[in-house]
């Protein structure tokens, strides 16, 4: 006999069944290898798009708060192909709508003066016809820092600019300097435009190049000129001063320790100087160590023979000096210091000096007094003839000189401590500077943006989690009609058998025989897995879009990837068949239970199983309110119904009670079959129970307190693209800013913000250094944001107490739990490290989690730990409200008029909230979808397992019709037998969903309810009719 040829035949005669098994094999294959190619595709995805936003940099030297001359793109060391770019923030009013905008000034393309291009991802957000013109708003920077108090009133500025085509992709449209996925919307102009409109011209914060730049190589092409660093030699003195107008602190420091008898100076403008009722309103003062070699005293003035004489003062006469001081965006109050008259000094002896105060816009520069343009509340009516004739001819020379250390620590302001320094020597030394204490440092993007991209939201995993059960489903399809076959085939291996074929070759034969069919079906299933990734890119990028915030995934399959996903899936399928194989070959033995043991162990089984979930119900629901807990415990359900159901089967099925009825032989038949209806009572509503727990966990807002929790009771979340540098909770903030009407009742919680990377779900890259917000954490402690978990272990009020404080050098931060988990991948108590406006790591320890809120994708740090390492991050770019419900629409439309020009976009809290959830409701709809499938094909499953008990049972249908059953009567016993396991199956499964839920029960919306309903009617109709249609088919046959 030609073993090929029976082998053949075999394979053609029982085709239904290996069908069914390469079908099998195809869904294992396919979702296993699929799933592993999605991870590769959305990784490789990731990365491509590192190189997309960063073309070909490896290094970005860029000034946060301050600026580099563009001198440096001379330097040979950063080669020909250095970029110097002029970056910053915008926005678009477009149809009502404010899009913010990155806005790059460039050299490098080809735009006309007065023209801009823009990114294919902006240009599909505003529709822009090619005749059309885009009006930019700006953050009116400068060089002179916005947040310090002798600024112009003018915030932002205009940019009018004609629209000149796209910047393509591959060109450089898509970059960003951020570590996520998110398309950017990028404006390009020329960088010489750009300047103008800043008042920055000769000025850039970016130096992008190809080269591997060390922090030694920058500090050896760097000097002070650079960093706007001005070396003048006068007579007696050289001097330094600074384009920004403030020296920073550590500069100032180094300068001075690296310099003897340095002497320091600090203009302002004070409010008034006065004496016995005499006064000279706004005048300019100098504070200096020393006058010509004369070390000042603290209590000690200088007067110039002008101010003595408007004074009516002498040496020894108390003079009284008032100002203004700020702590913080920009809440002023006004202070006054006395000092004694040390000497009058003529006032032409300060003229020839030409330098003793600061040049400061929109004051030194004007015509009149009562032309300044300040941000300080001068009031112009105090303004005399005099002082206009003074201006006239003397401009800002100062009218007194005081000491530097009296009034440093009320004048000084993050910028700086000092507007110049004079040192008695014509070489100063200034070796000790770095370009780190400029704020300038140094990065290399690609290396930490692969990383990121490599290291983040692990697809692969993700999605073999989600089609987990399918795969589950598909490998009970695939026993189901091998057992069915193998049986159909008993008469035939017992005819081998007495053949004398031995039981070794018998299988080798079935395995012979079975092994082509699942290497076809794993080959056609490779080439599945690769459809299944080509969909699952495709819905990610669109319908799925929730989860990844983004489009334009590509399949990328890894060589190694394929090769592992077909061996495993192969694998498993190989080893599914020979147990298979072996089991039907194996000789049962004849085992003689004790019934009555056997149900007392069963009953005990039962009760222990039920007593620990009610147990675990009643600890849950009064006292650890978990909800992993109740997911848990829906599972124990599941394991406590099948206790409970075997038990009951074995009770009614196994005792042969002396009267004979139908029921009897309903419970005799299930037992008979009890662990095939046992393993598909699990599939059935372990997939039902999967279904309809993700369908319920939906995150819904019906539930008015976890929406407090989120929320911690404020209405509204607001963002702008330019700082607000006022306080909004003062009337003099609101005022500044148009707010006067702002109800009285309405909390303002404002937060400096330090832009990192966003670690919100929302984000699929793996993120080291998230944004950082600077809150008022006494304010927070008063709201009801609640903390999860903390380190500290004590209760709410000592923990926010402690995160106002550091420890050492280690500042204390609380993060979002989701932020913390996902974003972060973190653990409580461990450390992340950011570096400070002079470029020295810093280290912030995560002490505490909050529960899932609006803070998501960025940590908390106490706002006055914040300004401590982010000096000169002084203007708030994100802020809550808090407002009566009524007062909800008037206060965001308010906000959002009065804060135009600032860029502000106002979404409810709700609203945020929602955002983050679409993200999480996405991958629940992809893991109800692929659950879906799965419970199909278990169902699929089931009645492959219903139609072989009811083909091994036709001669047990005959004898029914023998004893004078009708087939009416066959019909429903046979019915009532297949039915009641799915059935128990499909209620246990809702029940043990409903036990998980119980939690979140008014989380859950409608929708969701109702979609549960229709999922649970749908899943019993279907079993109902499919069971009902077997039924009637297997005695239909049995006729013949």
């Amino acid at each position: 006999m030609n073993i090929r040829w029976l082998l053949h035949r075999n394979i053609r005669y029982f085709a239904r069944y290996y069908r069914l098994v390469a079908m099998a094999v195809v869904i294992t294959v396919a979702v296993i290898v699929g799933s592993l190619v999605v991870g590769d595709s959305v990784r490789m995805t990731l990365v491509r798009r590192v190189t997309e936003r960063l073309g070909n940099t490896e290094t970005i030297i860029f000034s946060r708060s301050s600026f580099i001359s563009d001198s440096i793109l001379s330097v040979s060391l950063l080669g020909e192909s250095a970029r110097g770019v002029l970056l910053t923030d915008g926005f678009i009013s477009r149809n009502g709508k404010l899009v913010p905008v990155f806005v790059w000034g460039v050299d490098d393309l080809s735009l006309s003066e007065g023209s801009a291009k823009i990114n294919p991802a902006l240009s599909e957000e505003l529709g822009l016809e090619a005749s059309e013109d885009i009006v930019l708003r700006l953050p009116a920077t400068g060089l002179v820092p916005s947040g310090s108090l002798f600024v112009t009133k003018n915030y932002t500025v205009g940019l009018r600019l004609s629209y000149e085509g796209l910047v393509p992709v591959d060109s450089g449209g898509n970059i960003n300097l951020k570590n996520e996925q998110v398309l950017p919307f990028n404006v390009f102009v020329r960088r010489s435009d750009l300047a103008e409109a800043l008042n920055v011209e000769g000025k850039i914060n970016l130096v992008l190049t190809d080269r591997q730049i060390s922090s030694t190589d920058l500090g050896d092409i760097w000097n002070q000129e650079l960093s706007g660093l001005v070396v003048r030699r006068k007579a007696d003195f050289t001097e330094i001063t600074s384009g920004r107008v403030f020296l920073q602190e550590k500069v100032v420091e180094t300068i001075c320790q690296d310099n003897l008898a340095s002497d320091r100076l600090f203009s302002y403008l004070v409010n008034s100087i006065e004496r016995e009722g005499n006064s000279i309103p706004y005048s300019f003062i100098t504070a200096m160590d020393r006058y010509k070699g004369h070390i000042l005293r603290k209590d000690e003035i200088l007067l110039s023979d002008y101010a003595a004489n408007r004074l009516g003062a002498r040496v020894g006469d108390t003079i009284r000096v008032s100002y203004y001081k700020s702590e913080g965006l920009k809440r002023l109050d006004t202070d006054a210091r006395q000092f004694k008259v040390g000497r009058v000094v003529p006032l032409s002896e300060w003229v020839s000096d030409g330098s003793l105060s600061a040049d400061f816009p929109g004051l030194s520069n004007v015509e009149r007094c009562t032309d300044w343009d300040s941000d300080l509340p001068i009031q112009m009516d105090l303004i005399t003839d005099e002082d206009e004739r003074y201006w006239d001819l003397f401009r800002s020379t100062p009218k007194a000189i005081i000491a530097y250390d009296a009034v440093v620590g009320d004048w000084g302001n993050a910028y700086g401590s000092a507007t110049a320094i004079r040192i008695p020597n014509a070489r100063p030394d200034l070796t000790g500077l770095r370009p780190e204490m400029f704020g300038i440092q140094l990065i290399h993007p690609r290396e930490a943006g692969i990383y990121a991209a490599r290291n983040g939201v692990d697809f692969a995993g993700l999605f073999l989690a989600l089609g987990f059960f399918i795969i589950v489903s598909a490998v009970l399809l695939m026993l189901n009609p091998l057992s069915e076959m193998f049986y159909r085939r008993r008469h035939e291996i017992a005819l081998l058998r007495s053949m004398g074929y031995t039981r070794k070759r018998i299988k080798g034969m079935l395995w012979m025989e079975s092994v082509p069919v699942v290497g076809g079906a794993s080959v056609v299933g490779v080439v599945m897995g690769l459809l299944y990734t080509r969909l699952i890119m495709w819905l990610l990028g669109g319908v799925w879009q929730g989860a990844t915030q983004t489009d334009g995934f590509g399949v990328y399959p890894g060589t190694w990837t394929l090769i592992a996903g077909t061996l495993v899936s192969v694998g498993l399928s190989l080893g599914l068949l020979r147990w298979a194989i072996i089991r039907a070959l194996r000789e049962e033995s004849h085992k003689v239970y004790s019934s009555g043991s056997s149900l007392r162990k069963k009953r005990l089984g039962m009760i222990v199983s039920g007593m620990m979930t009610v147990a675990m119900i009643g600890v849950n629901v009064w006292v650890l309110h978990s909800v992993p807990l109740f997911m848990v415990i829906g599972a124990a359900w599941i394991v406590t119904a099948a206790l409970w159901g075997d038990y009951r089967v074995a009770k009614n099925g196994s005792v042969h009670p002396s009267l004979f009825n139908r029921s009897q032989l309903i419970w005799a038949t299930i037992y008979a079959n009890r662990k095939q209806s046992l393993l598909s009572f699990f599939a059935l509503s372990i997939g039902v129970f999967i279904v309809f727990s993700v369908g319920l966990n939906r995150k819904g807002f019906a539930d008015s307190s976890q929406i407090r929790i989120g929320t911690g009771g404020y209405s509204l979340w607001c963002e702008s693209s330019v700082p607000v540098y006022y306080d909004l909770s003062t009337s003099s903030g609101k005022a500044k800013l148009s707010l006067s009407d702002l109800p009285e009742d309405t909390e303002v919680l404002q937060c400096l913000r330090y832009n990192a990377d966003d670690a919100s779900c929302l984000n699929l890259n793996k993120v080291t250094t998230p944004t950082v917000l600077g809150i008022n954490m006494k304010a927070l402690s008063n709201s009801d944001f609640q903390i999860e978990q903390t380190i500290y272990g004590e209760d709410r009020e000592v923990v926010f107490e402690r995160v106002r404080e550091r420890t050492n050098s280690v500042y204390p931060a609380l993060v979002d739990a989701t932020v913390l988990t996902w974003g972060i991948g973190m653990n409580l108590g461990d450390t992340l490290y950011y570096k400070n406006d002079q470029g020295l790591p810093i280290a912030i320890r995560l002490v505490g989690t909050l529960s899932n809120s609006v803070f998501q994708g960025n940590i908390l740090v106490d706002q006055a730990l914040f300004s401590e390492i982010w000096t000169e991050t002084t203007g708030s770019e994100v802020f809550l409200l808090k407002t009566g419900e009524s007062e909800r629409e008037e206060v965001k439309n308010l906000i959002s008029q009065a804060l135009s020009e600032y860029g502000v976009r106002v979404m409810t809290t709700n609203d945020r909230l929602r955002q983050f959830n679409t993200v999480t409701d996405t991958y629940l709809t992809i893991f109800m979808t692929l659950g879906g499938l799965g419970l199909l094909l278990g169902i699929l499953s089931f009645i492959i397992v219903i139609r072989k008990n009811l083909a091994m049972r036709r001669d047990e249908i005959r004898l029914y019709r023998v004893l004078g059953f009708t087939d009416g009567q066959i019909g429903r016993i046979f019915y009532k037998e297949n039915i009641l396991v799915p059935l128990y199956a499909i209620l246990t499964g809702v029940i043990g969903a409903l036990i998980s839920v119980s939690a979140n029960f008014s989380n859950a919306g409608t929708g969701a309810w109702s979609l549960a309903l229709g999922f649970m009617l749908f899943f019993t109709g279907c079993v109902m009719i499919f069971v009902r249609r077997l039924v009637k088919r297997e005695i239909g046959s049995s006729k013949l």
